[in-house]
């Protein structure tokens, strides 16, 4: 579809607001200091949020639900994805994320170490000492977040495969382990279903990422 066509058809109401101020997206809040608004939008919390919920779903598979194990498994992802995730993509050397002209990359690297041991610290007690299996699903999970956002292995696992992987099918079977889900068949068909709802999701937002790389639509406040 034409970009141009869409942006002749927008109601008068809207205006159109260049890509190169983040501040413009529709989550961001339009008061406050801006670094503050920023920080809020660096986190992209809709979709922190959206694959944070894919621990409860994966919980809801096992037979005894700890509802708290859920919701400490929960936080951790809320910030080591949110947070931190997003920090070392903003980050990066090769291609800087979209937040990286509010903070400085050295501020970047500090908050992405400081909030990745912060949400750890939620799930430590469990993968430590009740299920050992979130052991290894963490160290899965912390390489894709080093290896996706700062683009490493000249960015061999930068792409929506490996994204919907991580942030699709690792949730989900967490969400799982950690209630004491040993089922191998149940573990495979999880990963699956994570990774087609974050494939599903991840097509879904094509005409609005395509939009954004050039110009942004907006509602007048």
């Amino acid at each position: 579809m034409d970009l141009q066509k869409i942006i002749v058809q927008v109601p008068i109401n809207y205006v159109i607001i260049s890509m190169s101020d983040r501040l413009g997206e529709w989550y961001v809040p339009k008061f406050g200091p801006i670094r503050i608004r920023a920080l809020i939008g660096l986190t992209f919390y809709p979709y922190t949020l959206m694959v944070g919920s894919l621990v409860f779903l994966g919980s809801l598979f096992s037979k005894n639900i700890h509802i708290m194990r859920s919701f400490y498994l929960f936080i951790t992802f809320l910030i080591c994805l949110g947070v931190s995730a997003h920090c070392f993509d903003s980050s990066a050397k090769h291609s800087p994320g979209p937040w990286s002209d509010y903070f400085s990359r050295k501020f970047m690297i500090i908050i992405g170490f400081t909030s990745l041991f912060a949400g750890l610290s939620f799930s430590f007690y469990f993968a430590l000492f009740i299920v050992h299996s979130l052991i290894v699903a963490g160290a899965i999970e912390i390489f894709f977040l080093f290896s996706y956002n700062l683009e490493l292995f000249n960015g061999f696992f930068h792409n929506n495969i490996f994204l919907a992987f991580s942030t699709g099918s690792m949730p989900i079977v967490s969400g799982y382990l950690i209630q004491g889900g040993t089922n191998i068949i149940m573990i495979i068909l999880m990963l699956a279903l994570g990774y087609s709802l974050l494939q599903v999701q991840i097509q879904a937002s094509r005409p609005y990422r395509s939009l954004i790389r050039g110009e942004f639509i907006d509602p007048v406040m």
